[in-house]
């Protein structure tokens, strides 16, 4: 098995989300998790880091453009 940087996992999951149909903002917010994923467990891999990716994508999805959004901030 191939060792990659943690930059290359970045880019090929951010790639990977994007071609799924999520926002560039959200894809690469999410990959920096999974590649952090990857980097920081032995036996990670590329399928198990983006499924982390996804994963930590669904809830920023719901509030586009704003990944950092607080839920008591909303307008009312």
């Amino acid at each position: 098995m191939a060792n990659f940087t943690k930059e290359q996992v970045e880019v090929q999951i951010r790639d990977q989300l994007v071609r799924e149909g999520i926002s560039i903002d959200v894809a690469r917010s999410a990959a920096m998790r999974g590649a952090n994923h990857y980097a920081s467990r032995p036996n990670a891999t590329i399928a198990s880091s983006i499924a982390i990716a996804k994963t930590y994508a669904k809830p920023l999805k719901r509030v586009k453009g704003k990944p950092n959004c607080n839920a008591n901030s909303r307008k009312k």
